[in-house]
């Protein structure tokens, strides 16, 4: 791509920001959901009740890293990069715009893989992430269902991998666009077929993240990938099928049997039986 063929690309993820957030999640949202009906890759019932507590975390979510961050991570690239244009890894590297976009979107995925992987190692970060892996039934609204806490440790890590990279805003804001859009097409139950195994070289698949949602303690530790499967395979933490057939994994956690809006708010503050 050339100079001003990314300068243009960048202006204009930048002016159509919010439109592309909300466009791209609800027509995902929807798609998945009718995929989930006209090719469910599980038998399994999604209440209304279960969907919407789901759906009612990413809201809260929403509105908590509101207050938490004003203007978000856009706004905060926009401040550092201004006050501090020279100080980060590609402030250093002086790449070529259409690299440096690339490198950022790489080494942001990189981020939340070790982020996620710590997140089962670490007890205190695990009490959170594992009110998102209580799901027993996993669908496209799962991708949303995080606990508050973890939102706002991810907010800080994304924030310090931002700094220390010296991320342009246009990267930022594709690669939130592409996080948010791989959470929903990774949970939702919806089957890809033969296809899936091909894309799994490449990408994070609904298969691949549906057995990491395992209850086994050796299927749960592995592929912590948001959207590009290769650190798995670069830290040795790929499976690529689990022991039983994907139709009879069993999902969330044995401590966990009710995974409505309260419990799951309320399941970090109470004693875990195992951590995964």
């Amino acid at each position: 791509m050339t100079p001003d063929g990314m300068t243009g690309f960048s202006q204009f993820l930048t002016s159509q920001e919010g439109a592309l957030r909300s466009g791209v999640f609800f027509g995902l949202l929807i798609l998945f959901l009718a995929l989930e009906r006209l090719r469910p890759r599980r038998r399994q019932q999604v209440s209304a009740r279960h969907f919407i507590s789901n759906l009612a975390f990413g809201v809260l979510n929403a509105v908590i890293l509101r207050f938490a961050l004003p203007g978000g991570l856009v706004l905060l690239a926009i401040w550092f990069l201004t006050a501090y244009p020279m100080v980060g890894l590609m402030g250093w590297l002086n790449l070529p715009p259409f690299v440096e976009f690339i490198a950022c979107l790489v080494l942001l995925d990189l981020v939340l893989y070790w982020q996620h992987r710590l997140f089962h190692q670490i007890d205190f970060f695990w009490k959170f992430h594992s009110a998102h892996h209580g799901d027993r039934n996993l669908n496209v609204s799962s991708g949303v269902r995080f606990h508050p806490g973890e939102a706002l440790v991810s907010l800080a890590v994304k924030a310090v991998a931002i700094m220390a990279l010296g991320v342009p805003v246009a990267a930022i804001i594709l690669f939130e666009v592409l996080l948010n859009a791989a959470s929903l097409f990774n949970h939702a139950n919806w089957s890809l077929g033969r296809l899936d195994a091909y894309l799994q070289k490449l990408i994070v698949t609904p298969d691949m993240h549906r057995l990491h949602h395992s209850r086994l303690e050796t299927e749960s530790r592995k592929n912590f990938g948001f959207f590009l499967s290769g650190w798995d395979t670069l830290f040795n933490s790929y499976k690529a099928h689990p022991d039983s057939p994907h139709s009879d994994i069993a999902l969330g956690l044995d401590d966990m049997p009710d995974d409505g809006f309260v419990q799951t708010l309320q399941r970090p503050f109470k004693p875990s039986a195992r951590k995964t």
